[in-house]
């Protein structure tokens, strides 16, 4: 009695409320969505919707299938993850931790021609910033360091600079440092601050020793742990922040990034990679994808 196929196409015209945009949302036609309907209405032998005009009105029963149902299709789903579990359990993987800069800006231009040379490869992307912990069992870390620190070795895995991300201040394009190409860092000073790192990690702490070296402290006007929020802050003139290159590369409109100078803070990327590992195609082709994407972001 029952066709799925049928249902799933019922249960899409109770949502749409209408065959039109139900044959829209499924990619049919009309004409082939009604006659699925028709023929469903006849096989349950009791009316699912009646003719309303041009359109249809969905009959209390009709509603009810429609809801009933879903327990049948998230079965089916289980079925279908079950399935798929025993079926890639062989299947290839890459995890990868790192920050959310290097996440947006540079990890799709890597990771492209490595599922092109590896198509059953399935990446896990993970944060390991603002976490306090690392994370565990990755393949690849990519992580931010304060040059003036002393360099993190993580066990068992080889550490690779791979490059400096200087920092620049982010400010409204109605704000009068919009204008300029670079100032000074201490210029800051008597700004209004947005911090978005609550977390106090490397990426703060290259700030806040620039500003000891440039003799003052930030104005906090306020703190967000959402960057979103904090350039949203920036972006209505409220005050300013100060990113590294990374992050500001594309920015929202309505922001500039201005460089900075006497100092220009600067923080270190690095990549770990996991030595048991390191000798398998894949991961030689993620560290030669990373070392190409890298190159041509400091030649841009």
């Amino acid at each position: 009695m029952w066709d799925l196929n049928r249902l799933r196409i019922w249960r899409a015209v109770v949502a749409t409320g209408s065959v039109v945009d139900a044959a829209r949302s499924l990619n049919y036609t009309s004409a082939t969505v009604s006659q699925h309907i028709t023929t469903l209405q006849k096989a349950v032998g009791v009316p699912l919707y009646r003719r309303s005009g041009r359109g249809i009105e969905i009959t209390d029963l009709g509603k009810r299938l429609a809801e009933e149902s879903a327990d049948v299709f998230t079965g089916l789903n289980r079925l279908d993850t079950l399935v798929e579990s025993f079926r890639t359990v062989n299947r290839p993987r890459m995890r990868i931790a790192a920050f959310t800069s290097f996440n947006a800006g540079l990890l799709p231009g890597i990771i492209e021609p490595v599922a092109l040379e590896h198509p059953d490869m399935r990446f896990d992307i993970q944060l390991n910033e603002p976490a306090k912990v690392r994370r565990s069992h990755c393949t690849i870390e990519i992580r931010s360091e304060v040059p003036q620190d002393d360099e993190v070795h993580l066990p068992g895995m080889t550490r690779t600079v791979l490059f400096d991300d200087d920092y620049r201040v982010v400010v409204s394009d109605r704000h009068r440092f919009a204008r300029l190409e670079s100032i000074p860092f201490k210029d800051l000073e008597d700004q209004r601050w947005v911090d978005y790192d609550l977390w106090a990690g490397p990426t703060s702490k290259v700030v806040d020793l620039a500003c000891a070296a440039a003799g003052f402290e930030p104005r906090t006007f306020a703190a967000s742990e959402d960057e979103f929020a904090a350039l949203a802050l920036v972006a209505s003139n409220l005050a300013i922040t100060v990113l590294p290159r990374l992050s500001s590369a594309q920015l929202r409109p309505g922001l500039r990034a201005v460089g900075l100078a006497d100092p220009t803070p600067v923080r270190r990327v690095v990549m770990h990679v996991r030595e048991r590992e390191a000798h398998l195609p894949h991961v030689r082709s993620f560290v030669a994808a990373t070392e190409a994407v890298v190159a041509d972001y400091l030649a841009r």
